[in-house]
């Protein structure tokens, strides 16, 4: 399984959470989320506004921010092993969920501070429980962090500044959910939860919450065993999801450690965005087998193309979108072998890039593939990582990629720009 079911197991505090009409509240003594008032709502949204203009950076800052590092791969050395790393979309700051690790251990969100081509921690904040995937709202108001029990709501203007109760808020899937990973919509009106031990997809109406308005979960998407990855189409309209199992299937691929029994055969989901939002359990339009273990899926820019990380066959599946709609049988278009154990994705303009964690094995340092989309049957390139290469993220700019090496305890920095100086 991923992330919450092997090493992270143990960083599953238990809590168990209550939702009123009115509030969410933890039993172990989380702050509580109250409404409020019109007037305190409009007031409170009028200096968030003026807070966030305030902070918008100017053309020279972006530009200052987004300066390469004097290395063409820079590291930067972090209090925990990290899991996803998300940058803002002027390329400032960059949050970083660095989850507990053992049952004494402590869950933190890293914020690093970018600019002048050199990348430091301004500062660290404590969480409760667990922190896995996250993700910026289309606004880049709120950061969203799957939490194990759900997902924890963050003001990304407190997290940057440091001052103030970042936290806004809670949403309870509860102690056993496994939530691991999440999307927003490119509208922003829904976020998306997958539930790794449920297994499904919580869709939420984030809108609402938004507004002030109690958390409503609009429904659940029943998929495969241990989902994870997800990914929505540049127009919105369809989520993918992989599952790294089939419910029913038989047991055909070998454990990825090599002491489990067989296991059964993984999918990739296509999910309609618009039918979630009303009836979740009538959203999936397509199911296909994606090879043993699939975890992370990625699209081409132009969302005619889905990769998948397929863990256990060390390779990545590659989908045609159009296909898997009209006729699945011939969806598949290659299987590209990469390094071992491939975890994270992610697609440039010109570039295909996988983490190649080698998850189950013991070797401190690993790399990133680089492929390329128009020539998939042609001699990969690599860049060198740390240990356990976890997540994988593109600044907005293109130009930079985020590389998380969860057992060597660092942020990794590819400038793009400068490919060809890297060591193959």
């Amino acid at each position: 399984m991923d992330c919450l079911l092997a090493e992270d197991r143990a960083a599953d505090n238990g809590s168990s959470w209550m939702r009123s009409r009115r509030r969410c509240v933890s039993r172990d003594a989380r702050p509580r989320v109250s409404r409020l008032g019109p007037k305190h709502k409009l007031t409170m949204m009028l200096l968030a506004l003026g807070v966030a203009l305030l902070a918008t950076p100017t053309m020279a800052n972006k530009a200052s921010c987004n300066q390469p590092a004097p290395k063409a791969i820079f590291y930067v050395p972090l209090p925990g092993s990290p899991f996803a790393a998300i940058p803002t979309d002027d390329g400032c700051t960059i949050f970083v969920s660095l989850p507990a690790t053992g049952a004494r251990d402590q869950s933190h969100i890293a914020v690093l501070a970018r600019g002048d081509g050199d990348v430091s921690v301004a500062h660290v904040i404590k969480i409760k429980g667990w922190v896995g995937g996250m993700a910026l709202s289309p606004d880049g108001r709120v950061l969203a962090a799957a939490d194990g029990g759900g997902v924890t709501l963050f003001d990304a203007t407190r997290l940057i500044a440091g001052v103030g109760k970042p936290v806004l808020g809670y949403l309870n899937e509860g102690p056993k959910a496994g939530s691991v990973y999440v999307a927003f919509s490119p509208d922003g009106q829904l976020l998306f939860v997958a539930n790794e031990w449920s297994p499904s997809i919580s869709v939420y109406n984030f809108i609402g919450i938004l507004a002030g308005e109690p958390p409503k979960m609009i429904g659940k998407i029943r998929v495969g065993g241990s989902p994870v990855g997800l990914a929505i189409s540049p127009d919105g309209r369809l989520l993918y999801s992989t599952s790294q199992t089939i419910p029913g299937a038989t047991g055909s691929c070998a454990s990825e450690d090599g002491k489990g029994p067989r296991r059964a055969p993984g999918a990739l989901t296509v999910i309609d965005v618009v039918h979630a939002a009303t009836d979740p359990s009538s959203a999936v339009l397509s199911r296909v087998p994606a090879g043993c273990g699939p975890v992370r899926v990625a699209l081409s820019l132009r969302g005619d193309i889905a990769y998948v990380t397929v863990r256990g066959d060390n390779s990545v599946a590659v989908f045609d979108t159009a296909q898997l709609l009209n006729d699945k049988t011939h969806a598949l278009v290659a299987n590209i072998k990469v390094g071992n154990a491939p975890v994270g994705i992610a697609v440039s303009d010109g570039f295909i890039f996988v983490a190649n964690s080698d998850r189950f094995g013991e070797s401190k340092t690993q790399s990133v593939s680089v492929l390329d989309p128009g020539n998939l049957s042609a001699p990969g390139g690599s860049i060198p990582a740390g240990g356990f290469p976890r997540e994988l993220k593109l600044t907005s700019d293109g130009g930079t990629l985020l590389v998380t090496n969860f057992a060597t305890h660092t942020l990794e920095l590819v400038d793009l720009a400068r490919l060809k100086e890297l060591p193959k």
